[in-house]
């Protein structure tokens, strides 16, 4: 594939930004130049703005993903909650919105979980993980549609606003936040130690958590330090899926969470409200409409996915 850098011309610069989800007017200007930059600084190869045989490569590699000639079923299985467990409502989609569990690793119990309840609360999707015992990864990056035809439920505990039926809402099988050394629970309104070990991480329910599925933030996180890490298989099958949704519901997963990082660093995932979110279509994370929540936590391979989209 030829070279194309500043000032380059003609149909394969066009195809550089359809690739790179720009307007595609086929002159290689600042803002292709720029857009150049952004992906070679995620993919962490050499920031040149020059698109020679790597940057190339890994360019297709996303489009290939993107046009999968394959079916929807070879990117997720298909487990439908009961007709009780969503709004039978087809609706247009605009936003997709990031969640985790704080639970266990498997998907289809995670499913079951929601259709054994009275109130229509579920995400369309769900991505199996690992177990935090490191003794189990039958369900590690799975897929599972919870929710067919477009139809919704509710998910971001947000009343009764529009984000809930005009978003998709994703779900990784994750504990969420730990803590090291210690697990403790209220008691009569008070904390309270319950274990002790300075060598364990907890979960918020006191099981203990291997240490290779934890994740060390740079910087606390909703005043939590530890995170069960998101694994590899997680967040290669959610770029997966974000692309795939992407392209079915003509929604620029560049924009809201991935564009907020390349502003703000790890801050974009504090709450910033339903307002912003509503007028900025795109990926966000349910820790930006609800502030007591610390889904999704921001893990270096979440990030550095989310920046490469």
């Amino acid at each position: 594939m030829k070279t194309l850098k500043l000032s380059s011309k003609g149909p394969l610069v066009k195809q550089l930004q359809l690739l790179l989800n720009i307007l595609p007017d086929g002159i290689f200007g600042p803002q292709t130049h720029q857009a150049v930059l952004f992906f070679q600084k995620s993919q962490n190869i050499t920031v040149d703005g020059i698109v020679g045989p790597v940057t190339w490569s890994l360019l297709y590699d996303g489009w290939e993903i993107l046009n999968n000639p394959n079916n929807e079923e070879e990117i997720y299985s298909e487990y439908y909650l009961p007709n009780h467990g969503y709004h039978n409502q087809p609706t247009e989609k605009k936003h997709i919105f990031l969640h985790h569990t704080a639970g266990w690793q498997n998907p289809y119990r995670v499913i079951d979980d929601w259709g054994e309840r009275p109130h229509k609360i579920a995400t369309e999707f769900v991505i199996g993980g690992q177990s935090i015992h490191n003794d189990n990864t039958e369900h590690d990056g799975k897929i599972l549609k919870a929710i067919p035809n477009n139809c919704w439920a509710w998910h971001l505990g947000i009343g009764h606003q529009p984000l809930h039926r005009e978003s998709i809402g994703i779900e990784l099988c994750s504990f969420g936040r730990l803590t090291k050394g210690y697990f403790e629970k209220e008691e009569n309104g008070k904390p309270k130690i319950i274990k002790r070990d300075k060598n364990t991480y907890f979960t918020y329910v006191g099981q203990e958590v291997n240490p290779e599925q934890v994740e060390e933030l740079n910087k606390p996180f909703k005043e939590f330090s530890y995170y069960h890490k998101y694994s590899e298989k997680q967040i290669k099958a959610l770029k997966t899926l974000l692309l795939h949704l992407a392209n079915k519901h003509s929604i620029d997963i560049r924009e809201g969470l991935p564009n907020f990082i390349r502003k703000e660093g790890v801050k974009a995932f504090d709450f910033i409200g339903t307002k912003k979110c509503i007028n900025s279509p795109g990926i966000w994370s349910h820790s930006n409409v609800i502030s007591y929540k610390d889904d999704i936590a921001p893990q270096e391979g979440l990030v550095e996915m989310l920046l490469g989209l």
